[in-house]
């Protein structure tokens, strides 16, 4: 199985702090993103287009450098297994990024009768299962 492109991977980071502050897009309006910009980054994202996200995302982490904010496309991952895994079949459902190229955001868990979205390009997010073992 093929790892997720890196800048694919920043986009997830973008869409969760996007989420979490929202402020977080004016700021960075504020400091130099153009709506331009932002449209270009939303357009790659629906179309899978993770080559051209790479100096868009740079321009982002610049602006963000300018409002004195920590990286906002960086991300740290690490595996962790569940508390009390244990073999069989297990099934984990949850929303998860719907682009061409997902992000890799998961909403594991979560409520499936309240639609979740992506918070750069506005679209919902895809209900999944995944089942291993």
């Amino acid at each position: 199985m093929q790892d997720i492109h890196p800048a694919i991977r920043r986009i997830g980071r973008l869409c969760v702090s996007l989420e979490a502050d929202p402020t977080l897009r004016g700021l960075l309006t504020e400091s130099g993103v153009s709506g331009s910009t932002w449209a270009r980054i939303v357009e790659a994202v629906r179309q899978g287009e993770s080559d051209k996200l790479i100096p868009l995302l740079e321009e982002l982490e610049d602006a963000a450098a300018n409002a004195s904010l920590d990286g906002v496309t960086g991300m740290t991952r690490e595996y962790q297994p569940l508390p009390g895994s244990s073999p069989g079949l297990r099934t984990v459902s949850g929303w998860r990024c719907p682009h061409m190229q997902p992000c890799g955001r998961a909403e594991v868990g979560a409520d499936p009768r309240i639609e979740r979205r992506c918070e750069l390009t506005g679209d919902p997010l895809a209900w999944a299962s995944v089942t291993s073992g």
